[in-house]
C-alpha cells in the first residue's frame, strides 16, 4: 500500500474548468443585478422629484425648474447628494407639466409628469446586453 497525498494535474485541471464555468455564467448575471440596482436608485430619485414637484405647485401654482445636485434645491427640497450613482438632476418646467433628467454613466433616464396624467418615467439607462 501506497500512502499518497496531494491531487493530480487530471485533477487539478478539471477544478480549473468547473470554476472557469461558474465564473464565465455568473459574471453577466452580476452585471445585470448591478445594473438593475443603478437604474433603481434613478427611479427612486425621479419618484421623490415627481412627490417634491407636487407638493411644490400645491403651494406655489407652477411645477418647479432648475438643476440640483451638490446642493439641495433649497425651495424644491429632493436632495441628491446621497445618492451613489445618480446625483444630480435638473427640471425643466413646461407650463402644467414638467420634465426631469437625471444620468449616470452618460445614460439619461427621464420622468415626465403633470397634474392630470401618471407619471413616466424613460430608463435610458437599463440595457442588459453587455
Amino acid at each position: 500500500m501506497s500512502n499518497k497525498k496531494g491531487f493530480t494535474l487530471t485533477e487539478l485541471i478539471i477544478t480549473l474548468i468547473v470554476v472557469a464555468i461558474l465564473a464565465l455564467i455568473m459574471i453577466p448575471a452580476y452585471r445585470g443585478y448591478v445594473k438593475r440596482g443603478v437604474a433603481t436608485e434613478g427611479k427612486a430619485l425621479l419618484n421623490e422629484i415627481n412627490a417634491a414637484q407636487q407638493i411644490f405647485y400645491s403651494r406655489n401654482g407652477q411645477y418647479y425648474a432648475g438643476t440640483a445636485g451638490q446642493q439641495m434645491g433649497a425651495s424644491f427640497g429632493v436632495d441628491a447628494r446621497r445618492n451613489k450613482y445618480f446625483t444630480s438632476y435638473q427640471v425643466v418646467n413646461d407650463g402644467d407639466k414638467f420634465t426631469a433628467y437625471t444620468d449616470y454613466d452618460g445614460k439619461k433616464m427621464t420622468l415626465k409628469g403633470s397634474l392630470t396624467e401618471e407619471p413616466e418615467i424613460i430608463d435610458g439607462y437599463t440595457d442588459y446586453s453587455d
